[in-house]
């Protein structure tokens, strides 16, 4: 078959020239609309055709639609690919961590920057952040895996934005609740507001610490056992941590009338005032021999 010369000014139809690609099904509809051009289907009419972008995208030049095409192109493609390395890091990772136990000695709370210290939590936030919320949910019980990884793709990367934030806040606060952390709900919801990867990459630090997981790209993980996870949360309670604060030894300093009794109920989160009720020396004696003797203590 002889090719099809295009003369200066015209469009290339797919077996036929016209002067642009309007004029190119000349009533023979979608058929006659390929090449240069892609035909457009209307909701109130048969459609048209349009001038080919990138990609096979309608121009948006000629076409005021093209943003949303283009849109709507990138999210399924996006979606596409999340869910596919949700499958393959859901096997080789969340399945394979612990979930936070009833019972545990919190560790450190961490700052809102740390992952810019921490590479692979860094990438994981900036390129999987809904696989890694889903992940953080699933370890301290708050939602399950596949639900929480949907629900956090389309509340992140669609109009519903403002609405994720909320959401995202709310299951923030259960997460820190679980862990151990106090924070309130406005707190949360302004770090998710302003800096949402950086709370997700946070939280995710913490959850690893307190699960005893080390999670490197790409899906690889390496578990500590629980009980020498717990000796080093009661050890980093202990000392001064660079990027998180030391309640345990500010807990060693605070009156002993204003610590919760020994004798009463208490959660989890409270096990290092009760220590420090029961054996403020003994913890102090500790501090110098697990930290050094230039440790100090630091403010809750």
């Amino acid at each position: 078959m002889a090719s099809i010369v295009i003369p200066t000014g015209s469009v290339n139809c797919g077996g036929s020239v016209a002067a642009n690609c309007a004029a190119c099904p000349n009533g023979h509809g979608a058929l006659w609309c390929n090449g240069d051009c892609v035909w457009i289907s209307g909701f109130l009419d048969a459609g048209k055709c349009e001038l080919k972008g990138l990609m096979g995208m309608p121009s948006a030049g000629t076409n005021p639609n093209a943003d949303f095409y283009w849109y709507a192109a990138s999210f399924w493609v996006s979606a596409v690919v999340l869910v596919a390395y949700a499958c393959i890091y859901k096997k080789k990772v969340v399945d394979k961590i612990p979930e936070l136990a009833g019972a545990h000695i919190a560790s450190n709370e961490l700052s809102l920057f740390v992952c810019f210290t921490k590479l692979h939590t860094c990438l994981q936030v900036a390129f999987c952040m809904p696989v890694v919320m889903a992940k953080n949910y699933n370890a301290a019980q708050v939602m399950e895996f596949w639900p929480s990884c949907i629900f956090s793709f389309l509340l992140t990367y669609t109009p519903l934005w403002p609405v994720g934030v909320i959401v995202r806040a709310v299951l923030a606060k259960k997460v820190q609740d679980e862990i151990g952390h106090e924070t309130t709900l406005v707190k949360t919801c302004c770090k998710n507001l302003f800096c949402m990867p950086c709370d997700v990459g946070r939280e995710s630090e913490e959850i690893d610490d307190e699960v005893g997981a080390e999670i490197k790209c790409c899906c690889k993980v390496t578990v500590t056992p629980r009980l020498i996870n717990e000796v080093d949360d009661v050890k980093s309670r202990m000392c001064d941590d660079r990027f998180g604060k030391n309640r345990m030894a500010a807990a060693a300093l605070e009156p002993r009338s204003s610590l919760r009794s020994p004798l009463a109920p208490w959660p989890p989160r409270a096990i290092p005032s009760r220590l420090a009720v029961l054996c403020p020396a003994v913890m102090r004696r500790t501090m110098l021999t697990q930290c050094g003797p230039r440790a100090r203590l630091t403010p809750a």
